[in-house]
């Protein structure tokens, strides 16, 4: 028999109920084992608690492992979960799909922390996944644990390698955060740029490989390619074969910097800042992660203002490279070019885009807030800060238009003729061959001339590849990208 502080019967969201064993305290770590719920009604009716033990409306009933997450937020009474989904035996990680997400078995309780609104995560997330790039992905619920209503919570996905979330190739690939010291033996430190008389240094920690597991030789590789962007950016090199378009994915870095700067998010180039690279391809920034520190609110201090450049505000500023990209006329360009393109009426980060999106989600989490503050009284300024959210949000893009630049070199760009004519995608298995190595992808060249292909990049992950410096296609001949190059002569 479930009971509260409040009465919660049913919900308009997910109801995630979590039961420890033993109804154990769930600690920083390590994880504790617990059973979870989660009634989900996917016709869009509400969801009952009486429906607990109705198999018919419970979209996940097993075993987890739960421990108290994050930095800051975990000091606060609502605490922040991480959980892994398991198998019967308790050890086995147990690969499902939650509420329409791909199937994984790590995850996170995200608790809302310093937020009245409720909502700067979600909708940055969301901003991030319109631009393009891959977010993790989330669904707003209400939490139940060991009998005691916990509020209202975002399920969401754990930034990880894996196929369905940052698809970089295992065997090769990275993904590396800023963030406070792990005291893990391969960290490195890079300096910050700062106006001021004091050396700060940012610290690199890996996410994947994990530290326990990497090699000397993955971490040098992956160390030498943010040292050589440092490098190449601090003497403001744009040479396609051996300058900053060499080493990164410029649109991943221009989206990211978009997304912090337009938020204004005092900690985007400090903390909680990844980066990843697939084995083939160039350095990717992002996901974004952690977006409540933003859009006018610092619970720390006055930092996010509308009218700082937040890699240039001698506070959290994160690595020097940062700020030289920006001080790079092209990257500078393509920087402005693409903030007027989604900013203009009709996309992403629009005013009026942005504020009819907040209306929206206003409404679906609106009763629960009322429980949430109930339980917690933190959120009792949510109506007024969603208003205050949105004033910020129209004087932090009038400050950028007026201070960002113009794009007009990099207006008209002459692209190739190049032209992808076939895709042979996850074919089946033949015989014998794994029908992951018969994959394929062919470009013509529909051009009458020659085209040089160096700075030419396949930037899917998964897919990744950069042609080498000086490799070229005749003209209306075609080229292919496969899988794996003796399986596809052999079978083709």
């Amino acid at each position: 028999m479930l009971s509260f502080a409040q009465t919660f019967t049913d919900s308009n969201l997910p109801i995630v109920v979590i039961e420890t064993d033993n109804h154990v305290n769930i600690p920083d770590e390590p994880k504790v084992l617990a059973t979870m719920k989660i009634i989900w009604h996917q016709d869009g009716s509400r969801n009952y608690l009486s429906d607990i033990n109705n198999p018919e409306f419970l979209n996940y009933d097993g075993r987890i492992g739960i421990e108290i997450r994050g930095s800051s937020s975990q000091m606060l009474s609502k605490k922040p979960y991480g959980l892994e989904t398991l198998q019967d035996d308790n050890v086995t990680n147990n690969n499902v799909s939650i509420l329409g997400m791909p199937k994984e078995n790590d995850w996170v309780l995200n608790s809302l922390a310093f937020d009245q609104t409720g909502m700067r995560d979600v909708i940055s997330y969301e901003l991030s996944e319109k631009l393009g790039q891959y977010t993790p992905r989330r669904v707003y619920c209400e939490v139940v644990i060991n009998d005691d209503y916990k509020g209202l919570y975002v399920f969401m996905e754990k930034i990880k390698a894996d196929d369905g979330r940052v698809n970089i190739d295992k065997d090769g690939g990275h993904i590396v955060q800023t963030d406070r010291s792990n005291n893990d033996y391969y960290e490195w430190t890079m300096p910050e740029y700062s106006s001021g008389w004091w050396y700060a240094q940012a610290t690199f920690v890996h996410e994947y490989p994990k530290p326990d597991n990497i090699t000397a030789e993955q971490h040098n590789y992956i160390k030498n390619v943010f040292f050589n962007l440092a490098d190449k950016a601090g003497s403001h090199n744009i040479s396609i074969e051996n300058g900053i378009p060499s080493i990164i994915d410029i649109s991943t870095f221009v989206d990211f910097m978009i997304l912090g700067e337009f938020s204004s998010n005092v900690d985007v180039y400090e903390l909680s800042t990844f980066f990843h690279k697939d084995r083939k391809g160039k350095l990717r920034a992002g996901p974004i992660w952690d977006y409540n520190l933003t859009y006018g609110h610092d619970e720390f201090g006055s930092r996010s203002r509308y009218d700082v450049w937040q890699f240039d505000n001698d506070d959290n500023i994160g690595p020097k490279f940062w700020k030289d990209l920006f001080d790079t006329d092209e990257f500078r360009c393509y920087f402005a070019k693409r903030w007027f393109e989604v900013t203009a009426e009709g996309n992403p980060l629009s005013y009026n885009e942005i504020s009819n999106r907040m209306d929206e989600i206003d409404v679906l989490i609106t009763e629960a807030v009322g429980r949430d503050n109930q339980r917690w009284h933190k959120m009792q300024q949510h109506t007024s800060e969603i208003q205050a959210m949105k004033t910020w949000i129209q004087q932090r893009i009038n400050w950028l238009n007026h201070n960002i630049g113009s794009y007009n070199n990099c207006d008209d760009i002459d692209l190739p003729p190049l032209v992808i004519s076939k895709i042979h995608y996850h074919p089946a298995d033949f015989d014998t061959i794994n029908g992951n190595k018969l994959e394929f992808i062919q470009i013509n060249n529909n051009g009458d001339e020659d085209v040089d292909l160096t700075g030419i990049y396949l930037r899917e992950l998964g897919i990744t590849y950069q042609f080498p410096n000086g490799s070229s296609l005749a003209a209306r001949d075609s080229l292919v990208l496969c899988s794996d190059s003796m399986t596809y002569i052999q079978h083709y």
